[in-house]
């Protein structure tokens, strides 16, 4: 079972590594922002070690100078630029704190190289700085506990190697070193407070943005729901209606023919009693997709309408266009060949559908939706009525006591 967010929130203080599955996102989602903070940085670094050769000039005198300048501008400078040129991009966490760390330490080197050369009143000046080095960048750059830790040690065992084999610290010298050579490890707990932080807020934001996004699921599964008709997949009633009602107004509005057809499954209580209502269910399902199947080429639109009755409409469907589209859908139902042991041996399911077309003009007149199904129930009726298994079509005239009348006459 994958690890979950909570199980993220609940780390202990002591680990900071996510559990597999989710540290990998948040890996995927680390901020890209990084390398620019550490690259505009090293411009900074720049500047400030050229400007502090000034500082150097007063120390060193101009008979001395030229050692600790030499190393800024001819090692220092052309290092740092090439790590800045090595973080365009993307890189990786790695590769931005190898970066910091070559930077940091050539420059904590020669910052004790010159504490070893200076005059010895202004020693420990660069005893203090050479820590500070690896302070300052430690908190500016925004690097993982874990890189922070290996920047850190390194800087660390660099400074006191060098300081005590440049005799920075042997006798006749103050204690400064080993005083602010704790500064060196500073960086390590605001290394773990942001990254802690940082990942906890991560994990917020991804709890929320699942939370959202499982919301809206299930507000799209709600919304199915209610459009569709849960046994057969098709649209229910309400939304037939509706698509119903705008299908009819775009006719009128275009000045087209307009068609709707209702469809039902023939002596179906009959399978129901003989088969049972587990059959009588898959039969309908099956009758459902075979009907819709056969309306998307025809740009019509098929819906259950109630217990074992289907609706469709069709628009720019005229009259003929209208039988010939029950016609197919018939004959769809005939082909899958489901047996009704409720008729006899040999028999198979079928439909008898009532279908009627109206020109969009006539909806001026109040005719609406509810006319147009009404014609095509009574030509259902007249289709059960001369034995089934048949299209009937009915002409749309209401207000008139021959309201289903037939369809080409």
């Amino acid at each position: 079972m994958p690890p979950s967010i909570e199980d993220g929130l609940d780390t202990p203080w002591y680990r900071l590594r996510l559990p597999e599955a989710l540290e990998a996102r948040y890996q995927a989602q680390c901020d890209p922002r990084a390398a620019r903070t550490i690259r505009s940085w090293l411009l900074v670094f720049i500047l400030f070690n050229v400007l502090s050769l000034r500082v150097d000039l007063d120390l060193f005198g101009t008979d001395r100078i030229a050692v600790p300048a030499g190393l800024t501008l001819g090692l220092f400078v052309p290092l740092a630029l090439g790590a800045h040129l090595a973080l365009r991009g993307n890189p990786s966490p790695s590769r931005q704190t190898a970066a910091v760390t070559a930077t940091a330490l050539t420059d904590l080197a020669i910052t004790l190289n010159s504490a070893r050369l200076v005059p010895e009143s202004h020693a420990d000046t660069y005893v203090i700085m050479a820590a500070i080095i690896p302070l300052a960048v430690g908190m500016i750059a925004p690097l993982s506990f874990r890189h922070a830790l290996w920047f850190c040690l390194s800087s660390l065992g660099l400074y006191a190697g060098l300081v005590a084999s440049f005799g920075l610290a042997g006798e006749g010298r103050s204690g400064v070193p080993f005083l602010v050579a704790a500064l060196i490890l500073v960086p390590l707990k605001l290394a773990y407070s942001r990254e802690r932080e940082t990942k906890r807020h991560f994990l917020a934001g991804l709890r929320e943005r699942d939370q959202a996004e499982a919301l809206e699921r299930a507000n799209a599964r709600l919304t199915v729901l209610s459009q569709t008709d849960a046994l057969t997949g098709l649209a229910n009633r309400r939304v037939f209606g509706e698509r119903l009602e705008q299908a009819w107004e775009e006719a009128q509005k275009g000045w087209t023919w307009f068609g709707v057809a209702l469809i039902d499954v023939d002596r179906f209580k009959a399978l129901n009693d003989a088969a049972g209502h587990a059959e009588g269910d898959r039969c309908l399902r099956r009758i459902a997709e075979a009907l819709a199947a056969e309306a998307v080429p025809w740009g019509g639109l098929v819906s259950r309408y109630g217990g074992e009755e289907f609706a469709a409409f069709l628009p720019e469907a005229e009259p003929e266009t209208m039988l010939a589209f029950g016609d197919a859908l018939r004959r769809r139902v005939v082909a899958l060949a489901i047996p009704h042991p409720g008729v006899g041996p040999g028999t198979v399911v079928t439909v008898s559908i009532g279908v009627t077309a109206v020109h969009g003009a006539m909806r001026a007149g109040s005719l609406d939706t509810t006319h147009l199904v009404e014609a095509a129930d009574g030509a259902l009726y007249e289709a059960k009525r001369r034995g089934r298994n048949r299209v009937e079509g009915a002409a749309c005239r209401p207000g008139t006591a021959d309201a289903c009348a037939d369809l080409v006459a």
